[in-house]
């Protein structure tokens, strides 16, 4: 769970910091319209003066939430879904959780820190995720000098994740967990997926082409399941039938010495 609390504790420092700056420059401003009007008040600026005032009442109500979001992470993240928190912090236990800069892959979601004042931190299922692309940009060395990932949901929205050269083999392990643990999601070329999905109607064709994939390798999943189930459940009767007849064998070895 660290890197967990660690995109939680950013989010927690920068609202704080936002909504305590939000209210210590509109109350200044509104102390300052208040002491115009009082010592030297104007009728013509009248009009200046409301619209100040407003814009203070706003910059407070905007302080007010970033400070209430900053105390009250989990449920500007997951809403009233206690479900999705206690999947997340089911995966979160788990060691194959990648950790890349801002990013935090988990077998089902994904985490992303984002520099949008009132969605610091996006969760996104990887269910809803379509494509998954990787651009590494080489400089002198072989390792890259800059690393972007380039996750589309099914809305069809990109979700760009920029890394530094210490971050770009995490990124590349991220993006691995991602097409691994969901092999029906397209990575294979960028500049492909763009073309094919410039209408609505490719769109829809490319959304029904994944979940064709989708249900194509869950079945093919579930019937070697069934399989291994199958053959588990017949080394089990074999067993159990070895034990039985070894058991019954030497019953009799034990009457016939009796008898003896």
């Amino acid at each position: 769970m660290q890197p967990y609390y660690a995109i939680k504790l950013k989010c927690f420092v920068l609202r704080l910091m936002m909504g305590c700056s939000l209210l210590l420059i509109s109350a200044g401003i509104v102390v300052s319209i208040l002491q115009e009007v009082m010592n030297s008040y104007d009728a013509n600026s009248r009009l200046a003066y409301i619209l100040g005032l407003q814009i203070c009442a706003l910059m407070i109500a905007l302080g007010i939430v970033l400070i209430y979001q900053a105390f009250h992470f989990e449920r500007f993240v997951f809403g009233r879904s206690q479900r999705s928190y206690d999947l997340l912090k089911k995966d979160m236990q788990d060691k194959s959780v990648v950790s890349a800069g801002n990013l935090i892959v988990t077998d089902q979601f994904m985490l992303l820190f984002s520099k949008h004042i009132f969605n610091m931190c996006k969760v996104i299922r990887l269910e809803n995720v379509i494509a998954c692309f990787e651009d590494p940009v080489y400089g002198t060395v072989a390792k890259p000098s800059e690393y972007t990932l380039y996750i589309y949901d099914r809305d069809f929205k990109c979700h760009t994740i920029v890394l530094d050269a210490k971050q770009s083999e995490a990124g590349h392990q991220a993006k691995e967990k991602i097409c691994q643990t969901h092999p029906w999601i397209y990575a294979v070329s960028r500049d492909t997926f763009l073309d094919r999905t410039m209408s609505k109607n490719s769109r829809r064709n490319f959304l029904n082409q994944i979940e064709k994939r989708k249900y194509e390798m869950n079945s093919t999943v579930n019937v070697d399941k069934e399989a291994e189930a199958e053959i588990d459940q017949m080394v089990n009767d074999a067993r159990k039938k070895l034990d039985f007849h070894s058991i019954l064998g030497k019953n009799k070895n034990d009457a016939k010495s009796k008898q003896k």
